[in-house]
């Protein structure tokens, strides 16, 4: 009834496989364009965009941020001055790139994937656009801010350099920081191994911490699950029960997802805080949203087993569906958080969604067809779980209303499927919702029957109809008819006060036998079909006609 549970397994899957490799990969994109501006001290209106061609990545803020860490985890120092607004040169801009690095490394706190991807940058400093704060160094006395300035040099395009003015703070900020000694610097020399910007002993020391999580996750699940169990059997019955091991799986990736956030507070580098940070904050996000969608559905499990022990079958439809737009709702709000965090434009993204949107309603516009279709018959309710009915040609009980079709199990106890579109189009007959039975009949009597003996049954009938408790009195009908050249009609109509076909049986077999005794009291006959036989001789003895009654 509910979302696969697979959709998130196969989507975890995928990003765990791609997302170490992201972080590197970003810098290798091409940044198709840069905007030429003036020096870093003056503030001036960005000119019209160029094509830039910078090979270290420096078209966009985040570019040279990552760049310049890049080179500096490296230990090119060299490459590493060239993101520097500095008129040092050699070894002096080397060390002031040493320096920086260890400043960004201790000190700051940057979040990456929130640096700006546009090369004009994103204009946060609007008395400056040609500037960008990308953090804040805190030291013991006072708080250094890391700007970047675009600056254009000759003719070439304008490119982001570190300012000038936050590297004169640089050596200062430096001596002041103190002396930290690095944590593992004690330990053997193939345990500090650079993997992933991330020394070898923090991956052991991460694979320990999962050990602990599983056996921590363990011993609570054997702490809350029998609370659970015993709640939802409360609730919506046995069956019910079995839903609430569901998520035990999305619980532990949580977990999972806080080790790697609280793994990343603790690393050394910018670089590799960055890195776990982004991973650790997708996978707690799909883990929140695997997690969402999991109690969506157990929370609805346990409605329509209620709904159902209640029999309150008008409101299982609706319970359904939804729960299921609410994990739809949650799988798509966790879609567009994921790519929030990959640094994504989600404003061209939602575009792109509406313009695809209506190649989607064009391409499917049955299935659109029944989805609507289905929320009308939820919303408007003509047919309920449970409920007798005939759809066309089709008679029995309905079995399930989705947003696709709806389903009814016929009296020979097969499933017919019908599309939601086309039902909602059709002559639907719902015999649960009849409050009472009509009750009709023709009582033909002998066509030689008297007068006295027919007013006799009249009066009879009419008074078996008024005593009954069952017979709605004020309804109740019993018209001397016709006489036919066959028989003298009498025509019964009332109504029974039972909404249950097997009492109104119950109620009609009662009524027919009283009145067979009341036609019999009165001395009248009930007609018989009659036939009439002529034979005809071919001789002179005439014709000869039988009457055979």
């Amino acid at each position: 009834m509910w979302l696969s549970d697979s959709i998130p397994i196969r989507t975890l899957r995928t990003l765990l496989l791609l997302l170490p490799l992201t972080p590197f990969l970003s810098a290798q994109l091409p940044v198709p364009t840069a905007v030429p501006a003036a020096t870093a001290a003056q503030a001036a209106t960005p000119a019209p965009a160029e094509i830039s061609d910078d090979p270290l990545g420096r078209a966009t803020p985040h570019g040279v941020v990552l760049g310049f860490i890049k080179a500096a985890n490296r230990g090119d120092y060299e490459e590493a001055a060239q993101f520097l607004d500095t008129r040092q040169k050699g070894t002096l801009a080397q060390k002031l790139a040493q320096q920086l690095q260890e400043i960004l490394n201790r000190e700051t706190s940057i979040e990456l994937n929130k640096i700006s991807r546009k090369p004009e940058g994103s204009q946060a400093l609007s008395q400056n656009p040609n500037r960008e704060q990308i953090g804040v160094a805190v030291g013991p006395s006072d708080k250094l801010p890391i700007y970047l300035d675009r600056v254009k040099r000759g003719d070439d395009p304008a490119i982001w350099l570190f300012s000038e003015e936050t590297l004169r703070q640089i050596p200062d900020a430096y001596q002041n920081m103190g002396e930290v000694a690095p944590v593992g610097q004690n330990l053997p020399g193939w345990l500090q191994t650079q993997f992933l910007a991330t020394p070898l002993w923090r991956w052991l020391l991460l694979l320990v911490a999962l050990v602990v999580l599983m056996l921590l996750g363990s011993w609570i699940n054997r702490l809350v699950q029998p609370v659970l169990r015993k709640i939802a059997h409360r609730v919506a019955g046995p069956a019910a029960v079995e839903h609430v091991s569901s998520i035990r799986a999305p619980l532990r990736l949580l977990f999972f997802g806080i080790v790697l956030l609280v793994f990343g507070v603790t690393s050394d580098s910018l670089l590799g805080r960055a890195f776990w940070h982004n991973i650790g904050s997708i996978v707690t996000v799909i883990a929140v949203t695997w997690l969402a969608t999991r109690t969506m559905g157990l929370i609805s499990e346990l409605l329509v087993g209620r709904l159902k022990r209640v029999q309150s079958s008008d409101k299982i439809a609706l319970t359904g569906l939804i729960g299921r737009l609410s994990q739809i709702g949650a799988i798509t709000i966790g879609a567009l958080v994921v790519l929030h965090l990959r640094g994504i434009n989600l404003t061209a993204v939602l575009t792109g969604l509406g313009i695809g949107g209506l190649a989607v309603a064009f391409a499917a516009q049955k299935t659109l067809e029944n989805l609507f279709g289905g929320i009308m018959i939820i919303s408007d309710r003509p047919l309920r779980i449970g409920d007798q009915c005939k759809v066309g040609s089709v008679e029995g009980y309905v079995m399930a209303i989705g947003l696709r079709s709806t389903r009814i199990r016929t009296f020979n106890r097969t499933i017919v499927t019908i599309p939601n579109g086309q039902l909602s189009t059709m002559n639907v007959e719902n015999y649960t919702f009849r409050d009472k039975y009509w009750f009709h009949h023709i009582v033909t009597l002998k066509y030689d029957s008297t007068a006295e003996q027919i007013q006799s049954v009249l009066d009879g009938i009419r008074a078996l109809l008024k005593a009954d408790e069952n017979v709605e009195t004020e309804t109740a009908r019993v018209s001397f008819l016709a006489i036919s050249t066959v028989s003298d009609d009498i025509e019964l109509n009332a109504y029974v006060l039972t909404p249950s076909y097997g009492a109104f049986m119950g109620v009609q077999e009662s009524l027919l036998l009283r009145i067979l005794s009341i036609v019999e009291a009165a001395g009248a006959e009930f007609s018989l079909p009659t036939q009439v036989t002529k034979v005809e001789n071919t001789g002179n003895e005439g014709s000869r006609e039988q009457g055979n009654k």
